[in-house]
């Protein structure tokens, strides 16, 4: 039983060290979204049930503004 525990406990450290670190963005801003969208004057196409679209376009996104929250939360 130790045994195993140890051999567990190398291999996920070994994994751990091994792992890809994330690399995001340095200075990301909500505003700036790159969302694709199609050209002017192609068909939408209309899928119905589960279809692979090489060339997807989104239509429609949703409100993408900030607004800055001047209250302070948290406290009774």
């Amino acid at each position: 039983m130790w045994a195993q525990l140890v051999v567990s406990l190398v291999l996920y450290a070994i994994s751990y060290v091994l792992s890809p670190k994330p690399e995001g963005p340095e200075n990301a801003v909500a505003g700036e979204l790159d969302i694709p969208h199609p050209p002017m004057g192609e068909p939408i196409p209309v899928v119905f049930g589960r279809v692979w679209i090489k060339d997807a376009g989104v239509i429609y996104y949703g409100n993408s503004q900030t607004q800055k929250i001047e209250k302070e939360g948290g406290k009774k």
